[in-house]
């Protein structure tokens, strides 16, 4: 799985700004598709499942620390801008999109959060030292998306909506959970993280909009 990074070359940096505004376009295209059905495509952009699941793929074919923390940084602040940019020429042609111009506010609010994420990138990129921390590392992601799909379910069955994401989160759990249960050298730091992470997680981000 190690032998092909997404390393410091200016090829690997374009693929990665390149992904992220293909990303930005196609979860903004999804803004046609109704958000209150019981699928909800739209969902895709607006909840973490999906970001959790790609940042963390980002982070782990990375080279090194500081690879990780600028592909990360490169990949979100490309999928913003590609994101909102699209909103506002599509405002000009589509009354659904239009929101009295470009949407500076949440442009810069998300680009923020990306250099958040980028700094958390660095350190997660530390579960290769395949220490007791390693475990610990491993176990955020998934708790994230354990989290998210417990949050994700009850709003379901009180809603009937966002059925798409339940099913991309807990999929990509299942994926995810079991890839790095294989790599953690310590499965019960692993198991253990994942519980306390998530209900806290859980309780703090998803349960008041229940």
């Amino acid at each position: 799985m190690h032998s092909k990074k997404i390393d410091g070359s200016f090829k690997s940096y374009s693929f990665v700004i390149g992904l992220g505004l293909l990303v930005g376009i196609i979860t903004r295209l999804t803004d046609f598709f109704p958000y209150d059905d019981l699928w909800s495509f739209s969902s895709i952009a607006t909840l973490f499942g999906f970001w959790m699941l790609t940042v963390t793929l980002i982070i782990y074919f990375s080279s090194s620390n500081k690879n990780a923390a600028i592909n990360v940084l490169l990949y979100l602040l490309s999928m913003n801008f590609s994101f909102y940019f699209l909103k506002y020429v599509l405002g000009s042609f589509i009354p659904r999109f239009y929101d009295e111009g470009f949407q500076w506010n949440l442009f810069i609010l998300y680009n923020v959060f990306a250099l958040v994420c980028s700094a958390i990138s660095y350190v997660l990129y530390y579960w290769n030292k395949e220490n007791k921390l390693s475990n610990f590392l491993y176990a955020l992601p998934v708790s994230g998306l354990v989290a998210e799909t417990i949050g994700i379910s009850i709003y379901l069955y009180n809603n009937h909506t966002f059925l798409f994401q339940l099913i991309f989160d807990f999929l990509s759990l299942i994926v995810l959970g079991c890839w790095f249960y294989k790599k953690a050298n310590n499965k019960l730091i692993y198991i253990m993280t994942i519980v306390a992470v998530s209900s806290i997680v859980y309780f703090v981000v998803y349960r008041p909009f229940l």
